[in-house]
């Protein structure tokens, strides 16, 4: 090896460590940042579930809602897949299921809500690879809503759709949705 290669070998070695030289001999000092003091009126209270209200007039509403929301949904022939239903309104409002769908075919969703102005039902299933299309069931609450759809094996998801804040008067109105049929 030659001179000429020696002070080329010790050329690279010193640009390699003069940046390693550079970096370790760096030290930076932030200071701590002190804690910042706010004054608070009270600690915030624990918040506790929604409880039901405890209005027997509306107690009693809501049970001759789901008394004629059953008559509504039971119409609807077949085997029952998913049923469930909920109330539209007040402190613990809406519902929602998944169900598995034990075999490919044609199912019947009926969807109904008693004592509100409308409501809105989405029903559907998830497949991988394929888009998420659910299918939004509009209710005017009037009576049933029903149509077929063509399920795969898998599982089935029905839920109530809530637009508005949470805060709602309790009224006593309710809403279910039903899938039937696959036999």
């Amino acid at each position: 090896m030659g001179i000429k290669d020696k002070r080329h070998l010790l050329a690279v070695a010193l640009c390699l460590l003069t940046p390693l030289g550079g970096v370790t001999a760096c030290a930076y000092n932030y200071p701590e940042p002190e804690p910042v003091h706010t004054p608070t009126a009270d600690p915030a209270p624990a918040t506790a579930p929604p409880q039901p209200y405890n209005n027997t007039q509306v107690l009693e509403h809501e049970a001759k809602n789901y008394a004629e929301l059953e008559r509504l949904l039971t119409a609807s022939p077949g085997p029952v897949l998913l049923s469930d239903a909920g109330p539209l309104d007040g402190p613990l409002r809406g519902f929602g299921k998944l169900e598995e769908v034990p075999a490919a075919g044609q199912y019947t969703v009926t969807a109904a809500c008693v004592g509100a102005s409308g409501a809105k039902v989405f029903v559907g299933q998830e497949h991988p690879g394929a888009p998420f299309q659910p299918v939004e069931l509009t209710l005017d609450c009037t009576g049933a809503t029903s149509q077929v759809l063509a399920l795969q094996q898998g599982y089935v998801f029905a839920h109530l759709f809530l637009p508005g804040p949470g805060d709602t008067p309790w009224t006593g109105a309710v809403g279910g949705v039903r899938v039937t049929g696959g036999s």
